[in-house]
């Protein structure tokens, strides 16, 4: 027996590394030859009576085994089936199971006679669908075939439970569309589309259509040839990831987590190219498997419905309701009579939009019409009906755009524009962007019909007010489902996009205006968003540009509207960032512009006077209109233009609080969104804003936006806005962080080194990061009239903001903004600067030598020079 486990577990150990098809063969043949010969060993081992022995059980494989489909590290799972009359003992399973075990294998083997597996399936359904997958190893087939009828009667008799049971399971992996993380990590077992999925289609035809194989539903019309090809082939795929995913993981771990997926995508070979990571390549196969399983799931599903199999009655009985001619409803199905319906492709897409205005399904006729008529809604162009159906079917669909949704996932989006199959299943390997390029567009078309519908009435009053003016625009429309048609080549999808769309506007036949628009949304749908996390609001010189590329207010609400559902529909952290950015101030201040001109020195001098008296009406207890003025004189343009009356008038209280020490400060602390804005006031000090910085970084505060302004009189205003570092986090001893800030100033807290001993104290390192990506950083001296802008791309990690800008006071560079725009680990840090003269930065060797600096703080030796 020892050289036989010797020689099982060296044979294992050369097969267990591998993850294609011919390792899996391997494995399971020498699998299935192990435990045959142990039965056989046993059985001969009673001589004479060993017939007998034989007669009285057999050995069957179960599940995935029975199947033929076991992974090398899943668990192996049989039975010995047995007769009354069973002559075999404990020992005789432990003689099987042993040299398995020792082997390698984790291995079950359950004993029981026919009735007590009977009994036992009253209980454990799920046992029952395991034992479905049984096949003969060895010992008494006639046994088996026993155990087989007496599983029909079970089936007969259990219907309704066991596909209840089925369905439920259906259900509720669908109801996992709605969870990110099952996005970003999907489950080869548990999403949509998984291999739980290809098994309740198996089990549901042997239990409701009483088929053994995927091929005999062929042949009763519960699936296509085309159908089993794409089942078959994605169990294949699937499989082969879960296995590899095991020898990776080990143990049950079924969910391709973002660690795994690199991995993976390593071991399967695949490279890199232009734009895109290897892994973001294996991934984009991982969606498109998953998306085939779930159509062809969902369309079965639908036959058993009407046939009745599913539900109380079949769908095809029912009142007979005319919609037009050729075109009825009964039970809630669109039926085509072919002979009196044209097969146009305006015809094709206008059933679409008649089902979203019926809010029916498609008979099963309808939808053989459907695939049959393909080929006219593929060579269609330029053709008026067909513009108008589709414009009538993103109209008509409700806000779950279920319709749309079932338009494309039948092929008919891709069918009438082929780019946007450039796009599918395509993903970012980050935990930003959370869904596949397809979904994220049918997902923004959805979130525009929700704001439309005053689903964000709370949260998004002015949105809501705007989008219910704005009516279905059909411009909006389809900026909405192509916007990131341009992100199959890489970066700048946005004009990539745009430089595609005006060929399939051709081919839809769009009007030139309608073009242009549709143009200009895709061109510029990050305008806003990005201009607001990553520009100073306060340059009015950006603002004017903003708007001269806006052009007039229409645009402007099309592009807001846009912003708002692209951001909705990418996932949590985007929401979240949406709702820390002033994209609304930055709207409202371009509608200001665009409706009342750029403004000249007349405007300004009105906008000021405007400020001047609401600020005057919240301070006049403390100061007299003289005061007032000389405050603002010594107030950068910048800071009036972006600073509320309120702010202004807590600014000033602040100022007169302020002492005349040098290490003097003042400052106040409000809550604001989930986080808080700190307001800090001193004398001019060198490096106050990095001092400030990395006191906050040692008191867990994630520093979101920083804000600069120093008055003629020498004060300097600091405006932080702050999140916790952890969201359960309890707000800290404000008492001791401006202890902490005092004792700094004063020379008497080393603040590299707390920063440091912090982050030890912690358990952590100096950057927690998904992937590995090397910092980038910009100079930009065309952007603004006054400033240099310094764009810095890296990942995120406690006491970013600090480090950045100790390096950038190194250098005696004056910081007048900074701002922080996040997408979880990887962060664009802005900032607006000047050099010790208080000019732009321009010399070639102080800006080669600040990039090289912060390039070697961020990724130390190895980025250095890069």
């Amino acid at each position: 027996m020892e050289s036989m486990v010797e020689s099982l577990k060296r044979q294992r150990e050369q097969v267990v590394h591998g993850a294609d098809e011919e390792a899996l063969r391997q494995h399971m043949s020498l699998l299935e030859i192990a435990v045959i010969s142990l039965h056989n060993r046993l059985v001969n081992l009673m001589a004479s009576d060993s017939e007998r022995f034989r007669s009285s059980g057999a050995i069957l494989a179960m599940g995935r085994l029975g199947r033929g489909l076991l992974g090398l590290e899943d668990p192996v799972s049989l039975l010995w089936l047995r007769t009354e009359t069973f002559p075999w003992d404990e020992s005789a399973q432990r003689d099987i199971v042993a040299p398995l075990v020792e082997a390698g294998w984790r291995v079950s083997l359950q004993s029981a006679t026919i009735p007590e597996l009977l009994e036992e399936l009253e209980s454990r359904l799920d046992f029952f669908f395991e034992l479905l997958d049984m096949r003969y190893l060895s010992g008494n087939r006639q046994l088996v075939s026993e155990l087989d009828h007496a599983l029909d009667d079970f089936i007969a008799s259990h219907q309704r439970a066991l596909f209840d049971h089925l369905y439920k399971g259906i259900c509720e992996r669908q109801a996992r569309f709605s969870m990110p993380e099952d996005w970003l990590e999907p489950d080869m077992l548990e999403s949509p589309g998984a291999l739980k999925d290809i098994d309740a289609i198996r089990f549901a035809a042997r239990i409701l259509l009483d088929v053994r194989c995927f091929d005999d539903a062929i042949f009763q019309g519960y699936l296509t040839r085309k159908e089993v090809d794409r089942l078959q082939s994605a169990e294949k795929k699937l499989l082969k990831w879960l296995n590899l995913l095991r020898c990776v993981k080990g143990d049950r771990q079924s969910v391709l987590d973002f660690k795994v997926q690199e991995i993976l995508a390593e071991k399967l070979g695949y490279t890199g190219r232009s734009g895109f990571l290897p892994v973001e390549s294996f991934m984009q196969g991982v969606h498109e498997t998953l998306h085939e399983v779930f159509c062809v799931s969902s369309e079965f599903c639908e036959r058993l419905q009407e046939t009745g199999k599913i539900g109380s009655i079949p769908s095809s009985l029912g009142p007979k309701v005319r919609v037009e001619e050729g075109l009825f409803v009964v039970g809630g199905r669109l039926h085509v009579d072919p002979g009196r319906f044209e097969p146009t492709a305006a015809n094709v897409i206008r059933l679409y939009a008649l089902a979203a205005q019926h809010r029916a399904g498609f008979s099963s006729a309808t939808r053989r019409w459907l695939e049959h008529h393909r080929s006219v809604v593929e060579t269609a162009s330029e053709d008026p009906g067909v513009l108008q159906a589709l414009f009538q079917l993103l109209a008509s669909d409700d806000s779950h755009v279920s319709v749309i949704r079932r338009f494309y996932n039948d092929g008919f989006l891709r069918a009438l524009v082929p780019e946007s199959a450039l796009v599918h299943a395509l993903v970012q390997h980050d935990a930003f962007h959370v869904y596949p390029v397809h979904e994220h567009h049918l997902r923004t078309l959805r979130e525009l019909k929700r704001l439309k519908a005053g689903d964000y009435q709370d949260q998004e009053p002015e949105l809501t007010a705007l989008a219910h003016d704005m009516g279905d625009n059909p411009w909006l429309s389809l900026a909405a489902l192509f916007h990131d048609i341009g992100k199959h080549a890489g970066r700048h999808h946005a004009k990539h996009g745009a430089d595609m769309f005006p060929l399939i506007a051709r081919r839809l036949g769009l009007s030139l205006d309608g073009t242009e628009l549709v143009t200009f949304l895709i061109r510029q749908h990050l305008l806003l968003m990005d201009t607001a996390s990553m520009r100073d609001l306060g340059d009015m010189e950006l603002l004017v540009q903003c708007a001269r590329t806006v052009e007039d207010p229409e645009k402007l609400h099309l592009l807001m509207l846009l912003s708002f559902a692209d951001m909705m529909a990418t996932g949590p952290r985007a929401v979240q960032k949406w709702q820390e950015t002033p994209v609304h101030e930055l709207y409202l201040r371009l509608l200001d512009l665009l409706e009342k001109g750029e403004p000249g020195e007349k405007v300004l001098a009105e906008r000021l006077e405007r400020l001047t008296e609401a600020v005057y009406e919240k301070v006049a207890d403390v100061v007299d209109r003289s005061r007032l003025e000389e405050h603002f004189r010594d107030l950068a343009p910048r800071y009036v233009l972006t600073m509320s009356p309120e702010a202004v008038a807590r600014h000033l209280r602040l100022e007169m609080d302020l002492g005349p020490d040098i290490h003097a400060f003042v400052w106040e602390v409000e809550k604001e969104n989930g986080g808080v804005e700190i307001t800090v006031l001193s004398r001019e000090i060198p490096g106050f804003l990095t001092k400030t910085a990395g006191i906050l970084t040692l008191h867990d505060l994630d520093i979101r936006d920083a804000r600069v302004f120093t008055k003629k009189n020498g004060v300097m205003i600091l405006v932080f806005r702050c999140r916790f570092v952890s969201p359960a986090q309890e707000e800290p001893d404000w008492a001791s962080v401006r202890a902490d800030l005092s004792r700094l100033l004063q020379g008497r807290l080393a603040l590299d080194y707390r920063i440091a001993a912090h982050a030890a104290a912690k358990g952590s390192s100096p950057a927690q990061t998904l992937i590995s990506s090397p910092s980038r950083v910009l100079l930009d001296n065309d952007s603004a009239k006054e400033y240099t802008i310094v764009e810095v791309y890296t990942m995120d990690r406690p006491g970013l903001l600090y480090t950045i800008t100790r390096t950038l006071q190194d250098l005696q560079v004056r910081i007048h903004v900074a701002k922080i725009t996040t997408k979880v680990d990887q962060v664009a840090d802005i900032f607006y600067i000047k050099n010790h003269l208080g000019e732009k930065m321009t010399d070639r060797e102080q800006v080669e030598e600040l990039r090289q600096a912060l390039l070697f703080y961020l990724d130390g030796p190895a980025g250095h020079r890069a």
